[in-house]
């Protein structure tokens, strides 16, 4: 079921689906909850699954501000709190990692286990996955003020299809994403608002760096799994991934890019379902 759901002036746009323990989805960037459709039916025979668009994106609310991966912790906790939840698993990939790693930073008795899906987080992952070789380009790109809203307006389907299949870190099953699917981003990015508010979440990433440094000096103490894609940051973002938790666990999963929810999503929630009940 897809609802609406106002808390604290803003509006959530949240699938929920199953019974049982609460598990939080947090999609990456360009995308929207609709990232994780193959995913919610693997875990909502066991859990309570939350899937929302996160502030700025899809169906929820673009606020002129407040993008900063604190604030957007901040509002998930509300909206999850709103749902009646106390305490929960969470998984985060791409952006909604680095969302992910902060909710249970700031809140690590709140999260029994926290799943990381090839995410840069700042501070955290090292530099050089952010870097112009590495595939992620956008990260200098979208920071810049105005010309991406210049050079993107009107062209938004061409950029999100550009960044899905490039070359570099980009899907590699990929018929797992259709053009139905990016007509889906390109239209959320194209609607009044998101692509301005897309982007005001990496021009928060200085905010971001020097908030991680504080939460970085105690990484949380929650069970902690890390996975990359084998045809995406693979070991790059493995190795990186051991600072963001004192009980790190890292796995590689064969067969995908980057975008694994997507890509190998039956594979993906084995290893999630296993995490959960070790």
């Amino acid at each position: 079921m897809t609802r609406r759901v106002q808390v604290a002036g803003l509006t959530h746009n949240v699938l929920t689906a199953g019974t049982g323990e609460p598990v939080l989805l947090l999609h990456g960037w360009p995308q929207t909850s609709h990232a994780w459709r193959r995913v919610v039916p693997l875990l909502a025979d066991r859990y309570t699954v939350i899937a929302p668009d996160l502030i700025g994106f899809g169906d929820s609310s673009k606020p002129a501000s407040g993008y900063d991966k604190k604030t957007v912790a901040t509002h998930l906790r509300d909206l999850v709190h709103h749902l009646g939840h106390e305490r929960l698993r969470v998984v985060g990939h791409d952006l909604g990692g680095q969302v992910a790693w902060t909710y249970a930073a700031l809140w690590p008795n709140e999260v029994q286990h926290l799943a990381l899906l090839e995410c840069a987080i700042p501070c955290i992952t090292r530099a050089t996955l952010t870097d112009l070789t590495s595939g992620s380009w956008h990260f200098s790109f979208n920071m810049l003020a105005d010309l991406p809203e210049a050079l993107i307006t009107g062209r938004e389907r061409i950029f999100v299809r550009y960044l899905l299949f490039r070359d570099r870190v980009g899907a590699s099953n990929t018929a797992a994403i259709t053009e139905a699917d990016i007509d889906t981003y390109a239209n959320a990015l194209s609607a009044p608002g998101g692509l301005r508010a897309s982007l005001a979440h990496y021009r928060a990433l200085p905010q971001d760096f020097a908030d991680n440094q504080a939460l970085a000096a105690q990484p949380p103490d929650v069970p902690t799994l890390a996975l990359a894609g084998a045809n995406g940051y693979g070991t790059a973002w493995l190795n990186s991934a051991a600072r963001a938790s004192r009980q790190p666990r890292t796995a590689l999963v064969p067969d995908t890019g980057h975008y694994i929810p997507e890509e190998q999503p039956e594979a993906l929630s084995k290893l999630i379902r296993e995490f959960f009940t070790r």
